[in-house]
């Protein structure tokens, strides 16, 4: 009985709270309605939202939907209110909003016109009033006014609402003051290093002939710690600098006194390593540039702490880590240091992971790796990688890392590339000093794939077809390039062109030449630097419209022969880029054999051979020479090798401040070039990179050069007489292509020709 009556009591209970949780029961959103717009679409701010008709009121979401709305940046106030509807609440967001800005006023400024100051200002007639933005537009007018040299500028702003209309106008008032300018500077307490050295350290200059000596307050504090770092760069760690700024009575002149308090000048007392087991520890010490004695300078420490870590990297211990300790004596200044070696485990690559690579196969990139999975890291290697992947020219970002895998003592290398542009249709005109007016209508794909249809890229072949049509030449040139046959490193290479120049005694050519024919070309490298090549090609060569003055030997070059040549080249090659190179060497010898047993009317071989350098130094300088040296001779049948395979010298590619070709032998009756069996050339020239852009690309170059060289008649003549040239060059980057000056004066006097400077210049795709 009792069960019964207990049954019924819970029974009892439940059906008299149900009614009491259906009245806590959240209430549903009838609808959601934004009040209080005037220019703002109700859409915006609903589609912002997350409180939808149909679903229970939750205080949570709509806190959440008043950040959403604050978000947009239209409002200055938002508040929620909910109204009792038939079956559930409505919810309505009140909004204020920002006022709309239908005038900006500007007071005061004499300084700048009203168009510059609305752009520093970056606030204008039709947008929301935002005091965010109106401060930071105020500041950048500060700070344009104070590196102008108005120190004391001050700017105010303010806004004039109306309420009704929610429009407002806002003003911007100005003091400017005077402009203060540095009239003298007087530096005090440097014993150590001259006043004319530390002037040079300085941004701030006083006024003169060709500075304005503006002030500008942060600029003389970025000064002072460009001095501080020079001093500790030379071993004075202990340096102060103060400044102080002292005007005339009319505020405009300024005098500012420096002050410097260099301390004594703090030296290497020992150098102790420890933690080093795997090498001797004598090697280690060789790297060192800080040695016990020189002057302790933090960035040479910080130079050779990564020579230490790239030491260890180079032999696959890529975790080490090197940390230096130093103990500064107070009486003798002497700087003992202590480095901290962890040398940690040799690591080796579980696997290569290449990222960024949307065009380009996987294959292409893994094949310039000189790094291989389950081999120890090496970081000169990698650095090798990176180069080869550079060379390529399809990308122009290439960046190495590793990552950690929960395989001991292995890590992923991980190689991520940003594609650059490889497929280009161009077509324009230029300029030369050679050809004179050129057209050009090129197609080109350096990173071509045959097998993929439709886009054709991503495989490393080079497919390119170039017609260039000018005052003095024809060429039509089509060429493909596998570099990489049936999955090995040799190059396969087709080429088939037709070519036309035109004669023109202003540029040594006393003849019509038209070629035609085509060849194939077979490479391999073996190893890192070393590439050999082997080609063979048939063309035909026709000589006409000689000048009627011309010598009997020289029209008997008129008419058609057939060329049938094979030819092999080496070459090494250890530059960095061989698209802008900065250290490294080049050189190359080849050899051509036409005729013989190869058929063809004109028999002849031809020697050549040449080495480049590239020299970095002093940052953006890189000294360059280039030696070149040739012989051509006829035999068999043939009597004399052809005009059109000589040698020829003089002008912007050869020896600059002479005319195109005239260097070497000349026809005695009509004095145009007829070129040479024997040829010399060489060039010294210190190139300086101007400007370059955020990605580290030169804009603009400057060369300082001297070329020497000659062409002889005769293998027998050669090195008898040399002519020489000086002068000073440009590189321009330009979006319309890369534009090349060069001023020459020719040294030596060439016969009847005039010694006066001569610019050769060159407008072309690429440099």
């Amino acid at each position: 009985m009792r069960a019964w009556q207990a049954l019924w009591l819970g029974v009892v209970l439940i059906g008299g709270a149900a009614p009491a949780m259906a009245e806590n029961e959240a209430p549903r959103v009838v609808s959601v309605d934004v009040a209080g717009l005037h220019t703002i679409a109700s859409e915006t701010c609903l589609a912002r939202v997350q409180t939808k008709p149909g679903m229970l009121y939750a205080e949570s979401v709509v806190s959440e939907d008043i950040r959403r709305l604050y978000a947009l940046g239209y409002f200055t106030d938002i508040q929620v209110a909910t109204e009792p509807a038939a079956d559930g609440v409505r919810v309505v967001f009140q909004v204020t909003e920002k006022p709309t800005i239908t005038a900006v006023e500007f007071e005061g400024f004499r300084l700048f016109r009203v168009e510059r100051l609305r752009q520093l200002l970056g606030v204008e007639a039709g947008q929301l009033y935002d005091p965010r933005k109106v401060k930071e537009g105020v500041d950048k007018l500060k700070a344009e006014y104070r590196r102008k040299g108005y120190s004391k500028i001050a700017v105010e702003s303010s806004v004039s609402a109306d309420p009704a209309t929610n429009q407002a106008t806002v003003y911007v008032v100005a003091d400017e003051g005077p402009q203060m300018r540095i009239r003298r500077i007087f530096i005090e307490g440097n014993l150590a290093v001259p006043d004319r050295r530390i002037l040079k350290l300085l941004k701030t200059k006083r006024r003169h002939w060709f500075t304005a000596g503006v002030y500008d307050e942060q600029v003389l504090e970025e000064d002072a710690e460009r001095i501080r770092a020079f001093y500790r760069r030379n071993g004075y760690q202990d340096v102060r600098v103060e400044h102080s700024l002292a005007a005339d009575p009319s505020g405009r002149q300024l005098y500012l006194h420096l002050k410097i308090a260099e301390g004594l000048q703090h030296r290497i007392g020992t150098i102790s390593l420890a933690g080093v087991t795997l090498f001797p520890p004598e090697d280690l010490q060789v790297l060192l540039r800080l040695k016990p004695g020189a002057v302790y300078n933090t960035e040479v420490l910080q130079e050779d702490l990564r020579t230490m870590t790239q030491y260890y990297g180079d032999r696959g211990y890529i975790h080490a880590v090197v940390t230096p300790a130093t103990t500064l004596d107070p009486a003798s200044k002497r700087v003992d240091l202590a480095l901290q070696v962890e040398e940690h485990d040799l690591t080796y690559v579980r696997r290569i992971d290449i990222r960024g690579n949307l065009r380009t196969k996987d294959v292409v990139v893994r094949r310039e790796i000189r790094l291989h999975p389950g081999e120890p890291f090496d970081g000169s290697r990698i650095r090798r990688s990176i180069e080869r992947l550079y060379n390529l020219g399809y990308f122009e970002e290439v960046n190495v890392d590793t990552q950690a895998t929960p395989l001991p003592q292995h890590d992923d290398l991980i190689v991520n590339v940003k594609e650059a542009k490889t497929g280009s249709f161009s077509f324009g005109g230029g300029f030369s000093s050679v050809d004179r007016i050129v057209g050009l209508v090129e197609v080109e794909q350096r990173n071509f794939d045959l097998f993929n249809p439709p886009n054709f890229t991503g495989a490393g072949q080079d497919l390119r077809f170039r017609v260039e049509v000018g005052t003095v030449r024809r060429y039509f040139d089509l060429s493909f390039t596998e570099p990489w046959i049936f999955g090995h490193p040799v190059s396969l290479g087709v080429d088939a062109f037709s070519r036309t120049r035109l004669r023109s005694r202003n540029l040594g050519l006393a003849f019509e030449e038209r070629r035609q024919g085509g060849g194939l070309r077979l490479g391999k490298s073996f190893g890192e630097n070393l590439h050999a090549g082997i080609g063979y090609q048939l063309f035909r060569t026709d000589i006409s419209d000689v000048v009627a003055d011309a010598s009997a030997d020289l029209k008997a070059e008129q008419g058609r022969s057939d060329i049938s040549v094979a030819n092999a080249t080496l070459t090494w090659d250890t530059r960095d880029n061989r698209f802008e190179p900065t250290r490294g060497i080049v050189t190359f010898v080849s050899s051509d054999l036409a005729g013989g047993l190869l058929a063809g009317n004109r028999d002849f071989y031809r020697l050549q051979g040449g080495v480049s350098t590239y020299y970095s130094h002093w940052d953006r300088f890189t000294l360059e020479t280039r030696l070149k040296t040739g012989l051509v001779n006829e035999y068999d049948n043939t009597a004399q090798v052809p005009i059109f395979e000589r040698f020829f010298a003089g002008g912007a590619d050869t020896i600059r401040g002479f005319r195109e070709r005239r260097v070497g032998p000349k026809d005695a009756v009509s004095n145009d070039p007829i070129g040479g069996e024997a040829i010399f050339m060489g060039t010294l020239e210190e190139v300086a990179t101007i400007l370059k852009d955020e990605r580290g690309k030169s804009i603009l170059k400057g060369s300082v050069f001297y070329d020497v060289g000659n062409v002889w008649r005769s293998i027998s003549d050669f090195g008898q007489s040399f002519e020489s040239g000086t002068g000073i060059g440009m590189r321009v980057n330009t979006p319309i292509g890369p534009v090349r000056v060069d001023l020459g004066f020719p040294i030596t006097q060439l016969g009847d020709e005039k010694r006066s400077p001569r610019i050769h210049f060159n407008v072309s795709r690429s440099f």
